[in-house]
C-alpha cells in the first residue's frame, strides 16, 4: 500500500491543497484568488472561476496528473440561480470535450466576496503512481 503525500501543505490552517494516495488525487476547494494572496482576482463568478480553475491545474501539474484524468468536481455556488449558466460555459470551454462526473450545490462561504469553489478529484496516470 502507497503512503499519502501531501500537495502544498498549509502552515497555517489543518489542509493540504490536494492528498495522493492510492493512485488517485484529493484537491481541496479552490477558490478565485490571486495565486500567493486572499485577494479576489474578480467581483464576478467567470473571472473567480477561471482562476480556481488555473489553481486546480496547477496542483494537479505538481501531483503529476492534468484535467483530462479528472473524475469528479464539485461545484460551489453562492448564486446558483445568477451564476450557473456562466459558471457552466468556463467549465465546458475548460475541460473542452472531457466530462467528468459533477455536482454543483449552492453555498455560503466563510470570507465575502467569494462566489465559488472547485473541488475534484482526478486519477494519476500508471507512469505517475
Amino acid at each position: 500500500m502507497d503512503s499519502m503525500r501531501y500537495i502544498r501543505p498549509s502552515p497555517m490552517i489543518p489542509l493540504s491543497h490536494a492528498v495522493v494516495h492510492g493512485g488517485i488525487v484529493y484537491v481541496s476547494g479552490q477558490v478565485g484568488f490571486r495565486p500567493g494572496s486572499a485577494e479576489l482576482v474578480s467581483a464576478e463568478v467567470t473571472g473567480q472561476a477561471r482562476q480556481a480553475f488555473a489553481h486546480i491545474d496547477s496542483i494537479l501539474g505538481e501531483a503529476g496528473t492534468s484535467r483530462d484524468r479528472i473524475l469528479r468536481c464539485g461545484i460551489f455556488l453562492k448564486d446558483v440561480g445568477r451564476d450557473f449558466a456562466a459558471m457552466n460555459g468556463c467549465y465546458a470551454e475548460w475541460l473542452g470535450s472531457h466530462r467528468p462526473a459533477r455536482t454543483t450545490v449552492g453555498a455560503d462561504f466563510a470570507l465575502p466576496g467569494i462566489l465559488i469553489e472547485v473541488d475534484c478529484i482526478a486519477a494519476l496516470p500508471s507512469s505517475a503512481r
